[in-house]
């Protein structure tokens, strides 16, 4: 696997981050790994927009923040759509609920949310329908909490449902049953994504 810099990366792509040794990330860390998930040095996950800037949810919201200043200590494992165009409309995607999110601040933090997705099973992809309607909720300024492999997933279900595509083609289960170190699994040997590289912390 490569290392990459931040020239290699592309919109749409998934980041998956690695535990800095922080307290949440060991929480995180620890909790996964107590429940048999596997990968549970994945703690946390984001989606690119530009090659500079993810989109993930954090404490405060969708936020963006810049790979070189904000998350310059961070290290990422980089997964890439194999399905071409797809990965600019996710990064098109993500800009606008982050846009939304800042105009409103209706995007909050599932807390509990994340909380509960370390637990239990995978449950069941939202239909188109539902996902049109979680979208609607939140493009009239409505409330509605993501937690940071929730937001991906479901940014991608829906993309992939825009393109014509079954959202469970893309990710079966349910969004909000995902944590992030169920998403490091399901991307593993997934033929919508590639494993690209990862990004060392400290180097961009």
């Amino acid at each position: 696997m490569p290392e990459l810099r931040c020239r290699d990366l592309r919109p749409g792509d998934i980041l998956l981050k690695l535990s800095d040794g922080s307290f949440l990330a060991r929480a995180i860390s620890l909790g996964q790994n107590l429940t048999g998930h596997l990968n549970p040095q994945i703690v946390h996950a984001g989606v690119l927009f530009d090659n500079n800037v993810v989109i993930e949810s954090q404490g405060a919201g969708i936020l963006a923040h810049d790979l070189r200043v904000q998350n310059l200590h961070y290290a990422y494992l980089v997964y890439r759509s194999t399905r071409g165009a797809m990965g600019q409309g996710a990064g098109t995607c993500a800009k606008m609920m982050f846009d939304i999110h800042q105009r409103t601040g209706g995007l909050s933090y599932a807390l509990a949310d994340a909380a509960k997705s370390i637990f239990g099973g995978p449950g069941r992809t939202n239909t188109p329908e539902e996902m049109e309607q979680l979208l609607d909720r939140i493009l009239a300024g409505k409330g509605q909490p993501f937690f940071c492999s929730h937001f991906v997933v479901y940014l991608w279900q829906f993309v992939a449902e825009q393109n014509g595509v079954p959202g469970n083609a893309i990710f079966p289960g349910s969004a909000v049953k995902t944590n992030p170190s169920n998403l490091a699994t399901q991307l593993v040997g997934n033929p919508n994504f590639k494993e690209v590289g990862w990004l060392s912390a400290n180097v961009r």
